[in-house]
This record gives C-alpha cells, structure tokens and sequence, in this order.
C-alpha cells in the first residue's frame, strides 16, 4: 500500500507474533529466533517499528545474510532508517534469550531516502 504523500509503503504489515514459544520441532525446542523475508527496492529506505513486553534483539540482513542494522534490547521503539542498497530482498530477524518470552508488534515499510 502506497501512501500518496510521504512516499510510505508497507512491507511487513502491522503483525503481532510470539517469541520464545515452545515447539517441539525447532532446535532447542523454543523458537527464540525468527526470520522473516522482506521484498525491498533498491535505494530505498526500511524502518522498522517494535513493541514488545519485554526486550528483545532486532537485525535486518542484506541478500548476502551480512548484518546491516543491529539493535539490542528493544522494547519500544524504531530500527532504521536502513537503506536498501542495491538489495531486492533483505531479511527481518527477531530474537529473544532462551528461556524468555515475548509478544512483539511489528510493522516494516519502505521510503524514499
């Protein structure tokens, strides 16, 4: 979605998750990690909104999984703006400590720079 004035577009839509949740599945049996891909375009700018119960660690990653933006210890907040290079894929990571748990609201849009 578009927005006529600003130039602001959502990419990762305002989406509640839990962290830290048990599933038999995962290594470890929690998923204290979770990575989500996100469709940028090139030279632009991503921010990224977070709020949570409690902290947790937020990194975006190019197409190369290299880091390009690290914050630690979010509980309310913003990551960015981190431009997007010449990536038309980058990659969203949330993680929590072992053991902990957490209900995160996130929301990714893109922006000229």
């Amino acid at each position: 979605m578009m927005s006529v004035f600003g130039g602001r577009e959502q990419i990762f839509g305002k989406e509640e998750l839990r962290l830290g949740e048990f599933d038999p599945s995962a290594e470890g049996f929690y998923r204290n990690v979770q990575t989500f891909p996100l469709s940028v375009k090139k030279r632009r700018s991503i921010r990224i909104s977070i709020r949570s119960d409690v902290p947790i660690d937020v990194a975006v990653a190019n197409e190369k999984g290299e880091s390009v933006s690290y914050k630690q210890a979010v509980k309310e907040g913003s990551v960015g703006p981190v431009p997007t290079g010449d990536n038309k894929e980058m990659g969203l990571i949330l993680g929590i400590c072992p053991g902990d748990r957490a209900t995160v609201s996130v929301e990714v849009w893109m922006e000229k720079p």
